[in-house]
């Protein structure tokens, strides 16, 4: 109580700052990268305390992160985003198994596999994001998606319903739900 946020480490500032927002009693707790720049052990650390308040309080948590792994072990639902757009969602655990929209494809295949312990070479997504003051016309990654298609660059894909509680704006996903 007596130190300053300098003398503390990174890994008690996060405690901190939950016990601050779980103690105002929310019925939404937004959490946006709440385990930057920590080690995997104080990670774990201030995940399992999330959760515990979590069922204490009742509250629901929004957690926004770059981490798939956190996200697959913490969520119960996941939304994709690119370029400001929701590219994905659904049930956490089908997306990270069932992935539809190339870019949520690339970004798994870009983690390793631990539980495989594959050693091989992970695969970058090519080229850069967008510039998001001045996005491309049609779908935003078309770019960077390997199996673009011309009407991609043209066409921004609506939402498409590809299961129970699941939705993905993809060309691709749109034309085999077509009837032929």
């Amino acid at each position: 109580m007596r130190q300053y946020p300098h003398q503390v480490s990174g890994g008690q500032r996060q405690r901190v700052m939950i016990a601050m927002a779980f103690a105002a009693d929310p019925e939404l707790l937004i959490a946006d990268e709440p385990t930057t720049a920590l080690d995997v052990t104080v990670q774990a650390q201030i995940m399992a305390l999330m959760q515990e308040m979590q069922l204490r309080t009742n509250a629901a948590v929004l957690l926004i992160s770059h981490d798939i792994a956190l996200v697959a072990e913490m969520c119960d639902r996941v939304l994709v985003m690119y370029a400001g757009q929701i590219v994905e969602q659904g049930p956490t655990e089908q997306v990270v198994r069932s992935p539809q929209h190339p870019y949520t494809i690339g970004l798994l295949e870009s983690m390793p596999d631990l539980r495989t312990g594959s050693r091989g070479r992970l695969r970058a997504i090519p080229g850069q994001p967008p510039d998001l003051g001045s996005l491309p016309v049609g779908c935003a990654f078309a770019p960077r998606c390997p199996v673009a298609l011309p009407i991609c660059r043209e066409q921004e894909p609506g939402a498409i319903r590809v299961g129970d509680g699941r939705e993905v704006r993809c060309v691709l996903r749109e034309r085999e739900r077509r009837p032929t």
